[in-house]
């Protein structure tokens, strides 16, 4: 009876468990979704800045509709950790989580985003995102590769503004002043090394507008 008693006991506190085990698993990937949405958010809207800066049109509509495509892409890949303050990370969070306003934007998968990534390609949208959280070194790479798998000329031109926007971000004044002279030679029409370097100095600036309207401290920490 004992045993019975005992067997009958051990698996109500293993099915128990296994519920419990459950939620907290459901409960992490909500909270992942979350993160990846509010991030996504901010990459989004970096990556439709810079490509309005780069390639011409309206810098408010190409930003909007990257923090729209970025919220639901983030959404699906989940958050990437950065170096991202900690107050600036629970208060992203904490806005991705709030509930769906009545007419607000759509959280499922938006033909938008496939067009801007097919666009920039999709090693630089990571770099665009890995920018907007100040992950400068991991941005450069992604960035990097991005010039070395393509060859289609607008997408090597994007990664060499994300690369030199990174590495002056950064601090990294060598690097970026060979970016410069890469970007003139890539595109002779875009104007000399300084003209290069003009354009994304005015690249970091809506970055780090970006950063602050979603939430973030502009400036890297």
């Amino acid at each position: 009876m004992r045993r019975i008693f005992y067997t009958l006991t051990l698996g109500i506190l293993i099915i128990s468990w296994l519920f419990q085990g459950g939620c907290a698993t459901d409960s992490s990937v909500g909270r992942e979704a979350g993160r990846g949405a509010a991030y996504g958010a901010v990459g989004g809207a970096v990556a439709g800045a810079v490509t309005s800066l780069i390639f011409g049109g309206s810098v408010i509509g190409g930003a909007a509709s990257g923090a729209a495509i970025g919220a639901a892409s983030g959404a699906a890949t989940g958050a990437v950790a950065g170096s991202v303050a900690d107050s600036d990370r629970k208060k992203m969070e904490a806005k991705a989580s709030e509930p769906p306003k009545p007419g607000g934007p759509k959280t499922g998968p938006d033909p938008k985003y496939v067009e801007l990534q097919k666009e920039i390609g999709k090693k630089n949208f990571e770099a665009a995102t890995l920018l907007a959280e100040c992950r400068h070194r991991e941005a450069i790479g992604a960035a990097e590769e991005s010039y070395a798998a393509t060859q289609d000329p607008k997408q090597r031109l994007y990664a060499l503004f994300l690369k030199a926007a990174a590495a002056e971000e950064s601090g990294n004044k060598e690097l970026s002043g060979s970016i410069y002279a890469k970007i003139a030679q890539e595109d002779p029409g875009r104007g000399n090394a300084e003209k290069a370097r003009s354009d994304t100095l005015e690249g970091i600036m809506k970055i780090q507008k970006i950063r602050q309207e979603h939430g973030l401290s502009p400036l890297c920490k």
